[in-house]
């Protein structure tokens, strides 16, 4: 007898969120009053400033964010497109 062995080589959008509220944004910004805050966080949802700089800054004050998992898009599995390799498995 002789194992085969299929792999299917898939790209996966794994999507996550985290909601920024005003007193996160106090612990990433420690130097910032309410209004610089305020304004700061209107600048984020408007896209003004990046989230990249967002996460650099919370990083730079050793603050992290916990992501909850929303879900995960194997979308080569629904539009095709992806790698399909063999080998024989010895046992």
């Amino acid at each position: 007898m002789v194992t085969l062995v299929k792999h299917e080589w898939h790209q996966v959008d794994s999507q996550f969120k985290f909601d920024l509220d005003l007193d996160l944004l106090e612990e990433i910004y420690p130097d910032m009053k309410k209004a610089e805050l305020k304004k700061r966080l209107k600048e984020i949802e408007s896209g003004e400033y990046s989230i990249e700089d967002l996460i650099n800054d919370a990083e730079s004050e050793n603050v992290y964010f916990e992501w909850e998992r929303e879900y995960d898009d194997w979308w080569t599995e629904r539009k095709g497109g992806y790698d399909v390799t063999y080998e024989l498995k010895e046992d």
